[in-house]
């Protein structure tokens, strides 16, 4: 996964290298040169060669066009191709005037600044990509009305007429710059490069794209704890449920007397809607059959933060539903833990080892997940209520413990079961903390996943410490690449 560093370190190469040529050109007594070393025109090429390498690391950094338009580090990014591009086409433009003015100092002494400014401000833009936290990677805000989506039908037509229309509109540019730099005839490349961009039609918005809102790409900023989630859990039977049901199955006492049937709040909501435009949703409403509005906006009885934890919510219960197939990842439920070690307070504090998180049963009779072998890589959490076992740990057999009805009821809406048939349920957690696979008790024995860390399917018979071992070499080999923004409990 790319680092902030990595796209700093490509930002600075160029604007290093031209600062260094630039202070030995003007170390040089009696010299006639603008740099030293590598000519404008290399260093044209490099400031070029660094803006498209920054571009395509920060979109990778970024997850694509919606982080490097809509977070803190997108911006900085593209801030920084701008000024990278700016400053090969300015040494390229110094160069093509620089006959018969090299020998002039003054005319020496204005380029070299410009090109020192540049490059210090390319320096300092890739130094604040250096030290940006984790969260500037978070989505303040979608600026354009469509969006891509990709599970949009386009037909061969519009995708042809597509290409025509960049096709003919990078050569319109491509002719812009050659006016720029041209000493004749400059009226002419002008002319051409307009009648170009008067001839590429572009498809309408509506055939590519669907309609976005500003908050379409956010993500909840909250951590997702226990405690969130639970609240977002009466919040919900408190404003949502007489409509859309106490198990978001669409059958709420209300829902037979409204305009149009409520949706059922399961995965399928997860799969193809973003939860910036969820959160949009729910603030603001939604139209229904005939302009009758299905659902009011509720931005005025729920905050901003309560309508996140009211989707958190959402989401984790569709998790334990489908085991998180077709749904984006989800990080595990934060919980209070307390470790033999003293290593951590919180589970958020475990991040950088694999977890095994298991509920031990709070009597002899009930499966007990604590009784099974374990790979020694793994650090375990047992999750206790009801009593049979300390809070400090030891008599548990694990690592850690989450004690307490909180923690036992998250896990068990993530395991998908009532609270009083959670114990001997199993999940695993990668390094990053998100949920990587679960192993509920009883009637399904084997590890079950959303993607193929159980192998082909989803799906591990092996439950031994082999078995885990195993799926632990699949989690570290695939990591989820979703940078995780949300505040830290």
């Amino acid at each position: 996964m790319v680092s902030n560093a990595a796209v700093a370190l490509a930002a600075v190469a160029a604007p290093a290298g031209m600062l260094a040529g630039l202070a030995a050109a003007r170390r040089r007594a009696g010299g006639a040169a603008i740099t030293v070393g590598v000519p404008l025109p290399g260093q044209a090429a490099l400031a070029l060669i660094a803006a498209v390498a920054v571009l395509a690391l920060g979109w990778q950094r970024a997850q694509g066009a919606p982080g490097l338009l809509g977070s803190r580090l997108g911006h900085l990014v593209l801030a920084t191709v701008a000024v990278l591009l700016l400053t090969a086409l300015a040494a390229a433009w110094l160069h093509s005037r620089a006959t018969g003015r090299a020998a002039q100092a003054p005319w020496r002494h204005a380029a070299a600044m410009l090109l020192g400014a540049l490059a210090l401000l390319a320096g300092l833009l890739a130094a604040a990509i250096a030290w940006q936290p984790e969260e500037a990677l978070a989505i303040a805000h979608w600026p354009f009305a469509w969006r891509f989506d990709p599970d949009l039908p386009v037909g061969t037509q519009t995708w042809r007429r597509l290409w025509l229309a960049a096709g003919l509109t990078g050569l319109a540019l491509a002719l812009l710059l050659a006016a720029l730099f041209a000493r004749r005839g400059r009226l002419v490349w002008l002319t051409a490069a307009a009648g170009l961009l008067a001839c590429a039609s572009w498809p309408a918005p509506q055939l590519l794209m669907t309609e976005a809102t500003r908050t379409s790409y956010q993500r909840s900023p909250l951590a997702f704890t226990d405690r969130n989630v639970l609240q977002g859990g009466r919040l919900y039977q408190a404003h949502c449920a007489g409509c859309h049901g106490a198990q978001a199955d669409g059958r709420g006492p209300l829902a037979a007397g409204l305009p149009a049937w409520p949706s059922v709040l399961g995965p399928a909501l997860f799969e193809n809607r973003l939860e910036g435009e969820l959160h949009w949703r729910v603030a603001h409403g939604g139209d229904g059959r005939g302009g009758a509005s299905a659902m009011p906006g509720f931005g005025a009885a729920l905050g901003p933060d309560e309508i996140w934890q009211v989707l958190d919510y959402l989401r984790l219960r569709a998790y334990g539903v489908s085991g998180g197939m077709g749904m984006p990842a989800i990080p595990a439920p934060g919980v209070a833990v307390t470790c033999r070690d003293g290593r951590a307070t919180t589970l958020a504090g475990l991040r950088g080892l694999p977890l095994w998180i298991g509920a031990a049963a709070a009597s002899a009779s009930a499966p007990n997940a604590m009784q099974e072998p374990l790979d020694p890589r793994l650090l375990t959490v047992a999750l206790t209520w009801g009593g049979g076992y300390s809070a400090d740990g030891n008599s548990a057999g694990a690592d850690c413990v989450a004690s307490g009805e909180d923690a036992w009821n998250a896990y068990a809406l993530a395991a998908g079961v009532p609270p009083d048939a959670l114990a001997g349920a199993q999940f695993m957690v990668d390094r990053r903390g998100w949920l990587r696979a679960r192993r509920l008790p009883g009637a399904a024995p084997a590890w079950t996943s959303a993607d193929n860390v159980c192998g082909p399917g989803g799906r591990m018979e092996n439950t031994s410490a082999q078995g885990l071992g195993a799926l632990l070499l699949a989690m570290d080999r695939a990591p989820i690449g979703i940078p995780d923004t949300r505040r830290w409990q």
